[in-house]
């Protein structure tokens, strides 16, 4: 990952110099071919930059240090950090006040959420630029359901039959296409145009070190896909008898 990031810097550099230096003094059609070339070279770059930091991460994945942790805590310290996000899709919880503690690491299970937000926010902004979407805002459609409305929502149950502490983040996107759906956890696969397909990977390793089940699963009503959900099953705190 160093190696590969150490050339990025200096051909970026060098691209925007190039703008720099010739810039007011092409014809205007050589002029908006390098400002174009530039852009695309700086991009590029940037999804290089991004790509070798996702692997960087999942490579040097720590193990986890499990440590009692209320989990619905947890969810409302991340949920503040997208509250002041209005431009982008609003972020909803129900939390279940009967959870008892999980055995976790915390900053592991952050990043998790975090990777699961933006993923849902990711997809319900994709779902409502599309035309079908559009076309429904313009005429005035409402959703059947709450879980429909453009918004991605963060839940936590206890069931005290099975002993389970779940964590469900759904989203109001397009939902995973059928081969995806098989795939989603292997690195490297995404739907995403300029996704690296890692931010699954590193979650399921992150439940598998936490012995957590994992369940991808989309949202449907009817023959009609409402979205996407990401599920994580914990066990509770061991208690220690008297």
């Amino acid at each position: 990952a160093h190696e590969i990031k150490n050339p990025l810097t200096p051909i970026q550099l060098s691209a925007e110099r190039l703008e720099m230096k010739l810039n007011g003094k092409l014809e205007p059609t050589e002029q908006a071919m390098l400002t174009k070339s530039v852009k695309t070279i700086v991009d590029q770059v940037d999804a290089l930059k991004r790509l070798v930091n996702e692997f960087r991460d999942y490579a040097r994945l720590p193990a986890a240090e499990l440590l009692p942790l209320d989990l619905n805590q947890l969810v409302t310290e991340v949920l503040n950090l997208y509250e002041a996000d209005h431009g982008s899709v609003p972020v909803l919880a129900e939390l279940d006040p009967h959870c008892p503690r999980i055995l976790g690491d915390a900053q592991q299970l952050r990043q998790v959420l975090h990777n699961l937000v933006q993923n849902g926010q990711d997809a319900t902004a994709q779902a409502i630029a599309t035309p079908k979407a559009a076309a429904a805002t313009a005429t005035g459609s409402k959703p059947d359901s709450a879980l429909q409305a453009p918004a991605v929502h963060i839940s936590t149950h206890w069931n005290p039959e099975t002993q389970r502490v779940r964590l469900n983040v759904a989203d109001s996107g397009g939902g995973f296409p059928p081969h995806i759906l098989q795939r989603a956890f292997e690195p490297y696969v995404t739907t995403k145009a300029r996704g690296t397909g890692l931010g699954l990977a590193v979650v399921k390793k992150i439940a598998d070190e936490h012995a957590a089940r994992i369940d991808l699963a989309n949202r449907s009503e009817g023959a009609v896909v409402q979205g996407a959900q990401v599920s994580l099953s914990f066990a509770p705190e061991p208690t220690v008898a008297p």
